[in-house]
């Protein structure tokens, strides 16, 4: 049976490159309508090719090209190209914009259509790029990505009364948020900071389009930083060396800070 092809116009967002061979190029790109997929570009890699302009993680763009079902696809031409200029000056950017990349890369597989997941993601791109603070911005995706590893904890109210004011702690026994008059039902429970169960209730519910500027604190920060990392512990158990990265990042950048 013959293989089937689509020759299409598309629009996509570039994962990240890799050479092939000498001077051919591999390009994973997460398109819009057909989920992700890898990318040949023959001589791609020499410095004269077309396709060299676009050969940048996080770069968006309109793409022609012929897609395969199974295997490599190949690309043929592109238009209305989006360069992350401010991601990529600035290595802290980059380095949380790779993080994200590789979460979102982890968490569904290749050919698979999520058309909700690739606008969060450009969202999240374009916050990034426009100045918005990559830390808070990856805090954000790391929560609303939670879902495609099949974890939908409860975090918008009290999971027992329904409660959406007051002090919250989390419970992995209820999955989700208790408020304080419920905290006696789990003498486990994660015991986050209130600052970050109160940021980590925002980000749940926050329409990232609506964001136009974002101050938190680094003390605040690294309470909301742990309380995520309590819950991709019990609930998502990957390790990327991209979050390993930023860790050693973060104890550059603020030595003092004994939370990291």
């Amino acid at each position: 049976m013959a293989k089937t092809t689509y020759y299409q116009k598309f629009n996509g967002i570039v994962l990240f490159t890799r050479q092939h061979r000498d001077h051919d190029l591999l390009v994973k790109i997460f398109t819009r309508d057909y989920g992700k997929r890898m990318f040949f570009v023959r001589n791609g890699n020499r410095n004269n090719h077309a396709m060299r302009a676009i050969a940048f993680p996080f770069l968006q763009a309109d793409f022609v090209g012929k897609l395969n079902q199974n295997g490599l696809s190949f690309l043929n031409d592109y238009g209305q190209v989006h360069y992350p200029k401010h991601i990529h000056s600035d290595i802290e950017r980059v380095a949380y914009a790779t993080y994200v990349t590789h979460l979102l890369d982890a968490s569904m597989e290749d050919g698979e259509v999520d058309t909700h997941l690739y606008a969060l993601y450009a969202q999240i791109l374009d916050k990034m790029e426009a100045g918005l603070d990559p830390v808070i911005m990856t805090n954000i995706f790391e929560i609303k990505i939670l879902a495609k590893f099949g974890v939908s904890p409860h975090l918008k109210s009290c999971v027992v009364c329904g409660q959406n004011q007051g002090q919250f702690d989390y419970s992995m026994q209820y999955g989700g948020l208790l408020c304080q008059r419920h905290f006696y039902r789990d003498e486990r429970r994660l015991h986050w900071h209130l600052r970050a169960a109160h940021y980590i209730r925002l980000f749940s519910g926050i329409d990232i389009g609506a964001i136009h500027s974002i101050r938190i604190s680094q003390e605040n920060k690294a309470f909301i930083r742990q309380a995520i990392d309590s819950l991709y512990e019990e609930y998502v158990g990957i390790h990327l060396k991209s979050r390993r990265f930023i860790d050693q990042l973060e104890k550059i950048n603020h030595p003092l800070d004994e939370k990291g």
